[in-house]
């Protein structure tokens, strides 16, 4: 026999008041009211549906508006997954700190791990909580390391950091990252010490990757990853930013300028090929070199900040890309 309108209205009302006021379980409250618990969930979905009860949600931090523009740039650039740190600050403290946080929570034994270079990444490190009960670890550098630069533009250095919370084994290339000729650096990647740890990497669980700025020839000088004339040859190539010193465009396209021969380096289509490729990176600098690596889906997961996440999405709508 089918239930009249008033009967259900207040059928309504009462199991919203049993489940929300009363905290009654749900199979306590079907059998007081003698419906089914198919009815009850019914009634319970169409008290929410018609305003009869009503949920508002305190979102002092705005969680909410975070979570809505993770799930659009998930969506709109086709990412297994983003997580993005609600920091106005621009620092990369608070990216880092997510990004420590992801990672401690996907560490098992015997993960691999690969990783490049970059100040965000070696942030992310100190940020790490560590185990000393997960072991056998395996971390990989992409790309070689010189001894010019700063700390943490140090691959080698960044996975050492790594190693001492994580107990494990690590397998660098020692090379320099930039050679003299391409024929030097082409000979280098040939090697089967080079080669050992490409064909090893291949099969990693983890790949972070820091995310090159723009190049800029007014940045300053002690956060640059490259001299002034690499800089300047890039910034004429149409260079929006790099991922493991692989130079592309806005667009996601590979820089064909011969400077980029002459890097050790493990390639975007070699990288592509991993399980879970992490990009870390915020800040104004490299709003247009997270757009050019997401445009050339060389990313699985994003992290940056809320900020930085919507002036991309801004460029990408001024762009129509």
């Amino acid at each position: 026999m089918a239930l009249s309108q008033d009967y259900k209205q207040d059928l309504k009302v009462k199991a919203a008041y049993y489940y929300y006021k009363k905290d009654m379980k749900l199979a306590d409250i079907a059998d007081t009211l003698n419906v089914s618990r198919v009815t009850l969930n019914k009634l319970l979905k169409e008290a929410v549906e018609e305003g009869i009860v009503r949920i508002d949600i305190v979102d002092r931090n705005n969680t909410i508006g975070i979570l809505e523009l993770e799930e659009m740039a998930k969506e709109r650039f086709h990412l297994k997954d983003i997580k993005i740190a609600s920091s106005f600050s621009g620092t990369c403290h608070d990216v880092a700190y997510a990004a420590a946080r992801m990672v401690d929570s996907m560490m098992f034994d015997g993960i691999k791990i690969s990783l490049t270079w970059g100040a965000t990444l070696e942030i992310l490190v100190d940020y790490l909580t560590g185990n000393n009960f997960i072991r056998d670890i395996e971390v990989y550098t992409l790309l070689g390391a010189q001894g010019t630069i700063g700390m943490q533009m140090q691959p080698n250095t960044i996975a050492q950091n790594l190693l001492r919370k994580y107990k494990g084994t690590g397998y660098v290339m020692n090379a320099p990252f930039m050679c003299e000729t391409a024929e030097t650096a082409q000979s280098i990647m040939r090697d089967a010490s080079y080669t050992f740890i490409v064909d090893k990497a291949r099969d990693s669980d983890l790949t972070l990757v820091g995310i090159g700025p723009t190049p800029n020839t007014a940045a300053n000088k002690s956060s640059m990853r490259y001299d002034m004339e690499t800089i300047k040859e890039l910034k004429n190539s149409n260079v929006c930013g790099d991922i493991c010193s692989n130079f592309y465009d806005i667009y996601g396209n590979i820089s064909r300028n011969p400077l980029c021969d002459r890097f050790v380096k493990v390639s975007l289509d070699e990288i592509k090929q991993h399980k879970n490729v992490v990009g870390i990176a915020n800040g104004d600098y490299k709003v247009a070199s997270i757009l050019g690596a997401l445009n050339g889906g060389y990313l699985d997961t994003l992290i940056t900040d809320q900020s930085t996440m919507v002036s991309v999405i801004e460029m990408a709508d001024r762009l129509g890309i």
